[in-house]
This record gives structure tokens, C-alpha cells and sequence, in this order.
């Protein structure tokens, strides 16, 4: 039968529908999670109330100039913004997310994408559709995605979410279908670089090479080797035009990493600080913080393994609410001390986090598929799955992390190894719907289907009865005593702390219960498929609800309407303080604040601050480890002892004040204002230096050591210390100053620094801002002048004598040539993709013509 062209055809059409009842179905399911969202309220994200600090100097700066912020002072002293905000990109692909996620209102818009990944992954490997359903539901209601919306990681949600679209893209690739797979792949892991989680894209990476490595020995075997070959060599090609477009933005990472933490690579020597870094990566006791404990594992199955959040509905049942009502101690007051006390809820071997459970369901079916399924495919996946477990235990498996640490590639330029169960993650979710597949069309005889439904049984039923029952652990954790001394009585916080072991002990049975229960109702579905004693649709509708119910249920402890709140009281968070209202009120632009009242371990990991001024802290990832030394060796000994101080009766401006004058580096970083409590008037610090002024003398420092050393005790207003390698670049004249010189900032720009200078003699001026050689250049009236670090991490000039116009100006080569690369880049993949998929249509409607 005959089509007008141009028509998709009916037989075109009953292959869509389907494909749009899912996305309506994700749609809907998104909503319903996120219910409060049709009411117009918003998620309330810890970490985007950082992101909204760090990145409010760079966009207003933006705003107001309509020029791209390279540069921002508003926290750390001084810093690219290239990891924060830069304003809009070259990147077409800006667009992407917009279109995968249907223009979505978030979080709905990333639970949407991935259950859309995972639903196309499935479809790609030809399961059946209601199967992919449940795949798609299992894979996006996962807990770490809900858990990580929350905390408002939205890069590495949505990188999480084009998994399984690249992965799908490979499989097609690998499939023979070169053109198809080929483009998917490149647009996909295009999607997934451009949203910008480096750690997120290494690990799919290795699920990447699993699967091509899995192709391998499958195509050897099959002597097609040439195939894998074609595909492997079109793979490369897709890598290429997936990481182009991002040159704008990865070209100038790389470039700053070598200067951040991330690629630390300090000279200092001091207390043997590079003994533990790889060679330009991070700490490694600093980078395995999170690492899991290998019990912790099994988190996957019983949330509550290692304990987690306690919900308000179940504080006034817990044990520590009944100990202190038996303690006098009841009503409101109870509860709110009840639930400070349940923070502690969570006993394991990280700092603090929530459980990772793929559900109870899914884990019985991915062990159930290791049995049944006879693919070859499935030993790839099984040792991803293992690859992603062993590296996420971290630090508890030493001898082979440790070991990976220091030699793969990359791979110590990243924390958290816990992140690593995304892999598994997906794998899991993976097998257990191959393994419905498999039940549905399964060749099995029925005796050997018993046996290894019997089987799989048995090993869960054991694993929850071993691990449920709590035999293997003891309740306690690294953090009761800090809770026995903050509670102040030991008798009485012996008792609380025995009640939160108790509760400890409640949240790990309830879980393994309900795990039981859960993974019993699947046995039996199974066993009556088995019998063909249930309809394949009532067991779809049952399995698919069991595994949704089973997940939701445990999302809403971590992600429920309570998280979410409307605009109005959202906004209130980034509302100054009496404190920052009048530091707001100095007409000087550029001066810093120490805000001690974030307190003293929060200094450093505080970005709130940075909204409303230009702090000494801030918080970020990856800071400059020059600031991170200063920190270190200096920053932080010093704010110790000023805290110390102002925490004696005696706080009157004159003890802070001499305080400030007894902090050299303090004042060297221009630190103009002091809040210790927020609802007071801040501190001015008279002994600040300002931006920049005209030294008279010059110390040579004969490394990094004895640079740091040197700034325990100097007069950074007459004294400056310099590296003796930056000797070349200045001129062999004597600097004098006299009473009449000084420097004025006479225009202040996060790109540009203008200063008018006034001297009678040669002479060397320090600038209070961070020195940076990718980018930075100073012109003294028009000519380049090098510029000499100074006092660690400063800027230094020499300035001829005379009156003389100075400007900073920031113009990073690397930053501009990302974005030419990338504009175009990203045009060749966009038109390479529509050339696609005007090929496959014409070929489809070519095939449905001629049927």
C-alpha cells in the first residue's frame, strides 16, 4: 500500500505510540514524585544555595556589562570562575537538556531523563515494552538519584542520566548499525560532557570499556573481528566529536586544574604535605573520606544497613524519645532533642551519607540473572558491577585502590570513591530486566527453572537473614563519644547513646523485614509464572508496582514535600544579615570580610557569605592550592588564635583590633571587616592594607618553604617576600618609597583591575589579589610588564618612577580558543545529527512504502 510522501505511515505510527504513552507515563510519574512542584514551590538544595553564592559576583557582573565573568574575588581572595559561571557558552548543545528533559520544571525534568535513558537502553536491546517500563521506573526511582537531587547535584544527575543513552548508542554501534549508533553515541556522551561531571563520565567510561571489551572476546570468538574493528574505530570518532564541543570548557578545566587542588602541585614540603598526593592529584586520605564499607554494600538490598534518617513520623516511636521522656524530658522538647540525637542515626564508616538501594526486587532479579541468563553479555556486566563495588569500597580495599590511586589515569583527580556504585547502579537494573526477558521467552525446561529460582531464593534468604540479623556488627560508631560529651553527663549520655544503638539495631531489622517481604512477593510471582499459574499481564502489573512501591517508599526519606518550599521562603535565605548590611553600606568596591560566625570549621566550606561579599572563605571543590596552602599553614592558625581571642570576655575593638595587627597575612589579604555575630556590628579592621601600596623592602626566600616560613612574622606593609627565582624579572634598581606614594583603584571589573600609581622614585608595589599566570597581564601605561609573585601567592610590580595608569587585565588564550573550537564543533555534530536522522526516516519511509 501506497504513502503520500512526507506522511509517516500507520505502520510508522503503531511504532511510535508506544514509545509516547512511556514518555507520558515518565511524565506523569515525575509529577507525582515531585507533587509540590504544580503547586509552584521549589526544591530546597544545599548545594544550589552554594552554587547561588559562589557564582552571584560573576552574574551580576555579567548582567550589568554583558561580558563573560573569567574572574571572580568574591570568595577565596580571587579565582577563575570558570568552574562557577561564565555566562552563556558557544556550545549549541546549551540547548540539549532542554529538549531531553522537555523543557521539564526541576526535579522533574531529571528523574524524566532517567527513566527516558534507561527506557531507550532497554528498548535498543529489544525487551519486551512493558518490560522496559519497569526497567526505565527501577532505574530512575533508584534512591542515589533522589538522594543527589536533593542535595541539588544536578551535573551529576544529569550526567548519570545520558548513561544509558551512550551506552544505548554503543550497543547499536556494536550491533552492526554504524551510522545510527555511531551519531547516538557521539550526541549522547556529547550531552553527558557538556553537562560537566568528570567523574560521572570516568566511570561511565569504564562501564564503556567493559562492554567494549565484552564485544571483543564475543567477535574473536565469532571470528568477526573486522566488525569490531569498523565499530571500535567509529566509537573513537564519536568520542572525538562528543568531547569538541566541550573544548570551550574543558580545554580551560585542564588548564586550571594544574594550579587547583584537584592537580595539586605544591612545593611545600613542610609536615611531609606531598608524602600521601599522587603525582598532581588530590590527598589520598582526602580523596577515600568517603569511601564504602564493604558491609555498607549491601545498602543495595537493606537501606538501613548502616542506619540513615530518622523521618518526624517515627521520632516519638524511637528509643531515644522514650529514654528521655523516663529522663523527665517530654513533649516538644523531647522531640526536638530527639531528633538532634537521631542525626546520628547513621553509624557507618563515612563521615555522613544516605543509603544507595536499588531496591530489594531488583537485586533478587539481578542474582536470579546471573543464573539464568545465557549471554555472553552477561559476564561484562557482571564485572562491571564488580569493578564499580570494589572501587567504591576505597580505602577498605587498600592494596587495590591504593595501587589504582597512584596509577590510573586520572583517577586521583577525584573524591567520594562511594560515587562509584552508579555502575552497578545501572547494571544491576540492567540484568534485572534481562532477567524478566528471559523469564517471558525463556527456552528453560520447568524442572531447571525450579532450581534456579530455588537457588536464588535460598542465597537471599541467607544473605537478609546474615546481614538483617545484626550478628556482623555492633551498633557503634566513631562520632558516640562526641555525642556522650556534647550531652555533658556520662551516665545520662551512656544511656542516650545505648538508646541510639537500640534504634541503630530497629532501623536495620525494619529494613531487612521489608526487604524479605518485598523479595517474597517476587519469589512467589515468579514461581506462579513458573507453574503458569498467573497471566503475563498481571504479572507485569504486580512485578512493575512491587518494585515502584518498593522504591518510592524508601525515596520519600530522603526526597519528600517537605524539601520543598515555595519561592518567597526560599528567597529569604539570601536576605543580608544586620552584619552584611552594613559592611554593604562601605562605597569602596573591593575589600574582603572574615565572617567567623558561619563558624570556625565552616569558614572554608561556607559560599553564602560570597553572595552578599568578597570573603577571605568560600567553598569549592577546587580551590587554588596555593590558597588551600595558605589555608593550611597560615589562614587557619591565624583565625584559630583570633577566635580563640574573641571568645574571652573581653571582645572590645581594641582587643580585635590587635589582634587583626598580630596577622600579617590577614591584612595583607585587604581583610577590611569582621563578623562574629551576625546580628552585630561587624568589626573594621584599620590595619587592612587595601589593594595595593609600595613596599620598601625585598626578602629573598630560597624556596617554598622558607616563603611560607617567612610569613609567620613580617610587616607585609613595608616587607615583601619573594621567590629568588623571580629575580630575573626584575630590573637590578633599588626600590624607594617615600611618604607621598600610594596606588588608587580607580576602576574595579572581575576581568579588569585599573589603577593610577604615583611614586617618586623606582619602586615595587603588592597587589592584594591572587597571582594566576594563565591569563593574568599587567600594562604600566600601555606596556606589558611581568608580573612577579609575591608573599606566597600575591601579585608584585615594578613601577618606574612618575605618575603611571596600571591595569590587570585577565584574557586567558586557552578560554577563547575553547570557544571557537567549540561553537563549530558543536555545529558539525548538530548538522551531522539531522543528516542522520533524515537518512533513517527516508529509509523508513522508503521500507514502509515497499511493504
Amino acid at each position: 500500500m501506497q504513502h503520500t510522501t512526507g506522511r509517516p505511515s500507520p505502520h510508522l505510527w503503531r511504532k511510535v505510540y508506544p514509545h509516547l504513552i512511556a514518555i507520558v507515563i515518565f511524565i506523569i510519574l515525575g509529577f507525582a514524585y515531585c507533587s509540590p512542584v504544580l503547586q509552584g514551590e521549589v526544591l530546597q538544595q544545599s548545594d544550589m544555595v552554594q552554587v547561588e553564592g559562589m557564582s552571584k559576583e560573576a552574574k551580576d557582573y555579567y548582567a550589568q556589562t554583558g561580558q563573560h565573568p573569567l574572574w571572580t574575588n568574591s570568595m577565596f581572595c580571587g579565582m577563575p570562575s570558570y568552574l562557577i559561571f561564565t555566562g552563556p557558552t558557544a556550545n549549541l548543545l546549551q540547548y540539549g537538556n532542554r529538549v531531553f528533559t522537555l523543557n521539564l520544571p526541576s526535579p522533574v525534568n531529571m528523574l524524566f531523563l532517567a527513566m527516558l535513558g534507561m527506557y531507550v537502553l532497554l528498548s535498543v536491546l529489544g525487551f519486551d515494552y512493558i518490560i522496559c517500563l519497569i526497567g526505565a521506573v527501577a532505574f530512575g526511582f533508584s534512591s542515589y538519584n533522589v538522594i543527589i537531587i536533593g542535595a541539588g547535584h544536578i551535573t551529576k544527575m544529569m550526567s548519570m542520566a545520558y548513561m544509558p543513552l551512550v551506552l544505548a548508542g554503543m550497543w547499536l554501534l556494536y550491533r552492526g548499525k554504524w551510522i545510527i549508533g555511531g551519531v547516538v553515541t557521539a550526541l549522547m556522551a556529547a550531552m553527558m560532557v557538556y553537562n560537566n561531571h568528570l567523574q560521572i563520565m570516568y566511570y561511565a567510561a569504564i562501564l564503556g570499556a567493559c562492554m567494549v571489551v565484552g564485544f571483543l572476546i564475543i567477535r574473536l570468538r565469532q571470528h568477526q573481528f573486522k566488525q569490531f574493528l569498523i565499530a571500535t574505530l567509529i566509537l573513537i570518532l564519536a568520542a572525538i566529536l562528543a568531547l569538541l564541543p566541550a573544548a570551550d570548557n574543558l580545554l580551560i578545566t585542564r588548564e586550571y586544574a594544574k594550579y587547583s587542588i584537584r592537580d595539586s602541585q605544591s612545593e611545600l614540603t613542610l609536615a611531609k604535605k606531598n608524602e600521601e598526593v599522587g603525582k598532581g592529584g588530590l590527598n589520598i586520605d582526602y580523596a577515600f573520606q568517603w569511601s564504602l564499607g564493604k558491609l555498607e554494600t549491601f545498602s543495595i538490598l537493606i537501606p538501613n544497613v548502616y542506619g540513615g534518617p530518622v523521618t518526624s513520623s517515627q521520632v516519638e516511636d524511637s528509643h531515644v524519645y522514650q529514654t528521655l521522656n523516663q529522663q523527665g524530658i517530654a513533649g516538644q522538647q523531647a522531640g526536638n532533642v530527639a531528633t538532634q540525637i537521631l542525626q546520628y542515626a547513621y553509624w557507618g564508616p563515612q563521615p555522613f551519607t544516605s543509603p544507595v538501594y536499588f531496591g530489594a526486587i531488583i537485586c533478587f532479579l539481578f542474582l536470579l540473572g546471573c543464573f539464568l541468563i545465557k549471554s555472553p553479555h552477561k559476564w561484562w556486566l557482571i564485572a562491571a558491577t564488580a569493578i564499580g563495588i570494589i572501587l567504591s569500597w576505597g580505602k577498605h580495599l587498600a592494596f587495590i585502590n591504593d595501587f589504582l590511586f597512584y596509577h590510573l589515569p586520572l583517577y586521583n583527580k577525584f573524591r567520594s570513591p562511594s560515587m562509584a556504585m552508579v555502575i552497578p547502579q545501572l547494571t544491576f537494573v540492567w540484568m534485572a530486566a534481562w532477567t524478566l526477558q528471559e523469564l517471558i521467552h525463556s527456552k528453560w525446561k520447568k524442572a531447571d527453572l525450579l532450581r534456579v529460582w530455588k537457588y536464588t531464593a535460598i542465597i537471599m534468604g541467607v544473605l537478609l537473614l546474615i546481614v538483617g540479623s545484626g550478628i556482623l556488627v555492633n551498633y557503634t560508631s566513631p562520632n558516640d563519644d562526641q555525642l556522650m560529651q556534647a550531652i555533658g553527663n556520662s551516665q545520662l549520655g551512656q544511656t542516650i547513646v545505648n538508646a541510639l544503638r537500640d534504634d541503630r539495631a530497629s532501623l536495620l531489622h525494619h529494613d531487612a523485614l521489608r526487604s524479605f517481604i518485598w523479595i517474597a512477593i517476587m519469589a512467589v510471582l515468579i514461581w506462579l509464572w513458573i507453574q503458569h499459574k498467573i497471566k503475563p499481564h498481571l504479572f507485569f502489573i504486580i512485578a512493575g508496582l512491587s518494585i515502584l512501591i518498593d522504591l518510592w517508599a524508601v525515596d520519600k526519606r530522603y526526597l519528600n514535600d517537605q524539601n520543598f518550599t515555595d519561592e518567597l521562603s526560599l528567597q529569604q535565605i539570601f536576605q543580608p544579615s544586620p552584619a552584611i548590611q552594613h559592611i554593604q553600606q562601605d562605597p569602596d568596591p573591593y575589600f574582603r570580610v572574615l565572617n567567623l560566625s558561619v563558624g570556625l570549621n565552616n569558614i572554608f566550606n561556607d559560599a553564602l557569605t560570597s553572595y552578599f561579599v568578597k570573603s577571605i572563605g568560600g567553598y569549592s571543590p577546587a580551590k587554588l592550592w596555593r590558597y588551600q596552602d595558605l589555608i593550611d599553614y597560615q589562614l587557619m592558625p591565624a583565625i584559630t588564635r583570633l577566635y580563640s581571642i574573641l571568645q574571652t570576655a573581653a571582645q572590645s575593638d581594641s582587643t580585635i583590633l590587635n589582634a587583626f595587627s598580630q596577622s600579617p597575612v590577614l591584612n595583607m589579604l585587604n581583610t577590611r571587616y569582621f563578623i562574629l555575630n551576625p546580628q552585630a556590628t561587624p568589626v573594621k579592621n584599620s590595619h587592612a592594607l587595601g589593594n595595593a601600596w609600595f613596599i620598601s623592602q625585598v626578602q629573598w626566600a630560597a624556596n617554598a618553604d622558607s616563603e611560607m616560613i617567612s610569613l609567620n612574622n613580617f610587616d607585609p606593609a613595608s616587607t615583601v617576600i619573594i621567590d629568588k627565582r623571580y629575580r630575573p624579572l626584575l630590573p637590578a634598581v633599588q626600590f624607594v618609597t617615600d611618604s607621598s606614594a600610594h596606588i588608587q583603584l580607580t576602576q574595579y571589573g572581575l576581568n579588569e583591575l585599573h589603577y593610577k600609581a604615583q611614586n617618586n622614585h623606582n619602586g615595587f608595589a603588592v597587589f592584594s589579589d591572587i597571582y594566576y599566570p594563565a591569563g593574568w597581564k599587567a600594562y604600566v601605561d600601555g606596556q606589558e610588564m611581568p608580573i612577579v609573585r609575591v608573599n606566597y601567592l600575591l601579585r608584585g610590580l615594578y613601577i618606574p618612577a612618575g605618575t603611571h595608569e596600571i591595569v590587570f587585565r585577565f584574557h586567558p588564550n586557552t578560554y577563547f580558543l575553547g570557544q571557537r573550537i567549540s561553537f563549530w564543533a558543536s555545529l558539525f555534530l548538530i548538522l551531522i545529527v539531522v543528516a542522520a536522522v533524515a537518512w533513517e526516516w527516508k529509509k523508513s519511509s522508503r521500507s514502509a512504502q515497499q511493504s
